[in-house]
């Protein structure tokens, strides 16, 4: 038996058949980056804080890598040589992830970042990057065979547009191709935040779960819903990860400002309250390329510099993610639902959702009374519970029936605020 499935409702992951919020940390960089006491340490850290998977690529993101990150390959006269690169990528690689797993994490391993696939934007970036179909087929069966016993979730793309139909067809056929290698592991894609899977792939047997990206401009606070919406409307049900809200000290609008803790609360519970709420990433800006002090940095006119991975390490959004996993998890909310209509005149960017058993989320990003549209029947003898998410610890809630509803008063913090309403503890759907 594989370590994750897919609930029976189609909503949400089963970790050794119990519902399980996956909680992964951005390492994209991990195969080539760290030292073995480097990654030890951050393994440790992040078990602690109760992260159960690690997002990581297989191969170097070119476009975006720091300086100091080992590769697998080299380049030959314009063309990928992967029997030129560093020896010793692989075996460290094997036992990287062993050691991961040791631990409890699950790899999330992506096969092919965009430049490494005719027809993309990353493959006209770093032309003499784009593998051959023969070379396509040789590199992931080699691969599914070196990781595959690790129980890998394997993803197919990596921040592609999905709009190219030469990219569609080579990834589609590496889909197929892990149906037939890797026969029961989880399969899912990665792409951009503009991106829209067509629906025919998005209802194929070539995905078991969606994994967006909400990302890190303009739309951030905005696309987790958004991104949401397009899926679930789908004709066939599958569980909701935004694998990439913002990440914790990115540079933004290129030059302007940075993503805070705050930034990251915000695009992650409104993606789970609008219903991804089977799983989340999180990346801090230094962690996901492994980032040295001193050195350099491909897209740093794009995102910034980023931190020393040591540093960024500590940024206090990983807790706050790891609070997020904690409240999922206890209040069984893996199948919420977008309920926007719950919500009564509401402009400060609060969002509603509702799990089938009838509990509601409400996440409002600052402090003020809401007011929800319910039923007198709906609204008797609700339980309602209210988490401080800046401080990550219940509060006290208060709350008073008015005309057509309940009104969810003011929380005495400053931070952000979860609600709970449930009209009584109930099992939940295996």
């Amino acid at each position: 038996m594989t370590t994750w499935s897919i609930a029976p409702s189609g909503r949400w992951l089963l970790h050794r058949g119990e519902p399980t919020f996956l909680l992964a940390d951005t390492v994209w960089a991990a195969l080539g980056g760290p030292t073995e006491n480097e990654w030890l340490d951050h393994l440790e850290l992040r078990r602690r804080q109760g992260f159960n998977a690690l997002l990581i690529s297989v191969l170097p993101i070119e476009h975006d890598r720091s300086t100091g990150t080992r590769s697998p390959y080299a380049l030959r006269d314009g063309a990928v040589d992967f029997a030129a690169g560093d020896p010793d990528y692989w075996t460290v690689a094997e036992r990287m992830l062993e050691q991961a797993r040791e631990r409890g994490f699950t790899p999330m391993l992506v096969l092919l970042w965009n430049n490494f696939v005719p027809g993309t934007w990353g493959s006209r970036l770093t032309p003499d990057h784009v593998l051959s179909a023969e070379q396509t087929d040789t590199y992931v069966r080699e691969t599914v065979a070196r990781f595959r016993r690790f129980d890998p979730i394997w993803i197919v793309s990596g921040d592609d547009d999905l709009d190219d139909d030469v990219a569609l067809e080579r990834y589609s056929s590496v889909a197929a191709l892990l149906r037939e290698v890797a026969p029961g592991q989880l399969v899912t894609w990665h792409d951009t935040p503009t991106a829209r899977m067509p629906q025919p792939l998005a209802d194929s047997g070539l995905v078991d779960f969606h994994a967006l990206q909400s990302g890190h401009n303009e739309a951030w606070e905005t696309l987790p819903a958004d991104l949401t919406h397009y899926y679930r409307a789908l004709d066939v049900a599958r569980p909701i990860i935004n694998l990439e809200p913002c990440y914790e000290g990115l540079g933004r609008f290129r030059g302007a400002a940075r993503h805070s803790a705050a930034d990251v609360r915000r695009a992650s519970w409104t993606g789970v309250v609008s219903g991804a709420a089977a799983g989340l990433g999180y990346g801090a800006h230094g962690v996901w390329s492994w980032h040295r002090r001193g050195e350099g940095f491909s897209a740093e006119d794009v995102h910034g510099a980023p931190f020393p991975f040591s540093v960024a390490a500590a940024f206090p959004g990983a807790d706050d993610v790891a609070y997020l996993r904690r409240v999922v998890d206890a209040e069984q909310l893996w199948g919420l639902d977008a309920a926007p209509d719950l919500l009564v005149a509401e402009p400060s960017g609060a969002v509603a959702g509702r799990t089938s058993d009838g509990t509601i989320a409400v996440y409002a990003p600052t402090p003020f009374a809401l007011t929800l549209a319910l039923d007198d029947a709906e609204a008797a003898g609700l339980e309602v519970s209210v988490h401080d998410l800046a401080a990550r610890r219940p509060d006290a809630a208060r709350w008073t029936a008015v005309d057509g509803g309940i009104r969810l008063e003011q929380p005495e913090f400053t931070g952000d605020a979860l609600f709970v309403l449930r009209p009584a503890r109930s099992g939940a759907e295996r």
